[in-house]
């Protein structure tokens, strides 16, 4: 049984239409991601799984767009498992790299994808070849990766786009936007754009550009501005990683 799409119901500027939980039915029902805890989305899950209870949710990261519906999926499935890289109340079970998870009628593969944030997991479905891989890619767009300072790290950003790119998935089943059916052109543009993204900021250095706010109104002349502090992270972080790149 393929996965099901269950829209989260939280559009917006950062979220697009909103976010994607995915319904992995079977022996042992289980959700990747937990949306916002919109009584709309609860009801697709009940709905979906016709009276049987959802077993364990999945968390790919501790964003609150992915996590922040934990509570009401507990209230209403209240022997509810929760899996993710941190804690998520009392009985969570913390994963870490290649822990395997019964999901459905098989099981998942834990992946460890830093870089988005701290704490992200992609999970591996090596029988099918789909990657649930929560924020590392979307298609249409791209991916903000914030600073240290802010739990991210744009280096493992691409060491993670690298590692996934190595499991050669069939397709990727992202935490926003449509199924991706070629990731591995996509992460060869991703990893392009970084590159190119990274010279724009160093071509700014270079010309005494040194501000991020002043490098972010360079390098996004056109950005509307409700998307300028995510822009301004992005800098901040291709900052950070032109200066580690320095020291080594």
């Amino acid at each position: 049984m393929p996965p099901q799409l269950i829209p989260a119901g939280n559009p917006g500027p950062l979220t697009g239409a909103g976010n994607n939980t995915w319904l992995i039915d079977g022996a042992r029902p289980v959700l990747v991601d937990a949306g916002v805890g919109q009584a709309a989305h609860i009801d697709a899950v009940v709905a979906a799984l016709g009276g049987r209870a959802l077993a364990a949710v999945l968390v790919t990261h501790g964003h609150g767009d992915h996590s922040s519906g934990v509570p009401a999926l507990r209230a209403r499935w209240p022997g509810l498992e929760v899996c993710a890289a941190r804690p998520h109340g009392e009985g969570a079970r913390v994963l870490a790299d290649g822990d395997q998870v019964p999901s459905g009628d098989g099981a998942l593969s834990t992946i460890a994808t830093p870089g988005h944030a701290s704490d992200h997991l992609c999970f591996w479905d090596a029988l099918s070849g789909d990657l649930f891989a929560g924020d590392m890619l979307v298609a249409g767009g791209t991916v903000m990766v914030p600073p240290r300072s802010r739990d991210g790290s744009l280096r493992d950003y691409l060491s993670s786009l690298e590692r996934m790119a190595a499991l050669n998935p069939g397709r990727v089943l992202p935490g926003h936007g449509p199924v991706i059916d070629r990731p591995l052109a996509l992460i060869a543009a991703y990893l392009t754009h970084r590159r190119e993204r990274e010279a724009q900021v160093r071509a700014c250095l270079e010309d005494g550009v040194t501000d991020p706010a002043a490098i972010v109104s360079r390098v996004y002349p056109a950005l509307a501005p409700g998307l300028r502090g995510a822009a301004r992270l992005t800098v901040e972080a291709h900052l950070e990683k032109l200066k580690d790149d320095a020291g080594r």
